[in-house]
């Protein structure tokens, strides 16, 4: 198992095989949820379903653990989970606040919560730290954007502007962030105090609209899904230059991790009719894998 599917149409998580040619999906380990986000690792899923929040675990064994992390009736439509998969953001619509999490692998334990109530604009995306010590927001009002840093018991604190707030990501002590009205990938650190922020991508690179992106800090690297061009942009870290391009032939949603390895999700396709599209950064492929209802698994 490379990791697994969140099918939001239908309603089912599905585990994923890679093959040295080929990927397929598998029988739904999990049905019938309101929504779900599945953790970096592939092996763990918050899952919401009929007002309540559990925690999904085993998803690469033969029977998932269901553990319930709150007693209480949350409204969640937005989480993400930290780069080690042991931690949590996620925003209970009804009450308005950010919630923070930590030991999901473990014994989970809320952290804190952050009062929403100053921020006027749609919440785009989230992305929280290992220990649930903070997080961060990107906004999308009517003509711009906003990026936020949440911390518990204190008012969000706006760091910067953007164009059009798209996916963020924390990654090796950096905040990554996608500003799809500016056509860039940018590098957040040093928030705390004297921010500095470098461009790692733009469209002089041949970017427009990234939709998505994965940090390969091993390699130092930077995979782009560039929507417009659909294509796939991998980036040199260091000098900044386009090591490598890879054609796609459709316009790519995202670029979300599925698992362990170097998997990405690059379309969810639709049930019996388009199936759904991964992306392996080191065979700089792409690979479709056909999506079933989940009533035919």
């Amino acid at each position: 198992m490379s990791g697994v599917i969140v099918d939001q149409v239908n309603r089912a998580i599905r585990p994923i095989v890679a093959g040295p040619e080929s990927a397929q999906a598998g029988t739904a380990k999990v049905r019938e949820f309101d929504f779900a986000v599945a953790a970096p690792d592939g092996r763990n899923a918050l899952v919401s379903r009929d007002g309540s929040l559990y925690i999904v675990r085993r998803l690469d064994g033969a029977l998932p653990v269901w553990r319930q992390l709150s007693p209480e009736d949350l409204q969640v439509k937005r989480a993400a989970w930290s780069d080690n998969s042991d931690s949590l953001a996620l925003i209970d619509t009804a009450a308005g606040r950010l919630e923070l999490w930590t030991r999901l692998s473990s014994e989970p334990k809320r952290k804190g919560t952050v009062d929403l109530a100053s921020i006027t604009e749609r919440i785009v995306s989230l992305a929280v730290d290992g220990e649930a010590r903070f997080a961060f927001a990107a906004t999308q009002g009517k003509e711009s954007g906003t990026l936020y840093l949440l911390k518990p018991g204190q008012e969000p604190l706006m760091l910067l502007p953007l164009g059009k707030a798209g996916v963020i990501q924390l990654a090796g002590g950096a905040l990554y962030i996608a500003d799809r009205g500016r056509n860039e990938v940018i590098r957040l650190t040093n928030w705390d105090r004297m921010p500095n922020v470098a461009t790692l991508a733009s469209a002089g690179n041949g970017l427009v609209d990234p939709v998505g992106f994965a940090v390969d800090s091993e390699r130092k690297m930077l995979f782009v899904a560039s929507r417009e061009t659909q294509q796939v942009l991998g980036i040199d870290l260091q000098s900044g230059a386009v090591k490598d391009t890879l054609d796609l032939g459709f316009a790519p949603s995202a670029l979300d991790r599925v698992g362990q390895g170097q998997l990405f999700l690059l379309e969810s396709g639709l049930a019996s009719s388009l199936p759904a599209q991964l992306l392996d950064t080191r065979a700089q492929r792409a690979a479709l894998v056909p999506v079933n209802p989940a009533s035919g698994d």
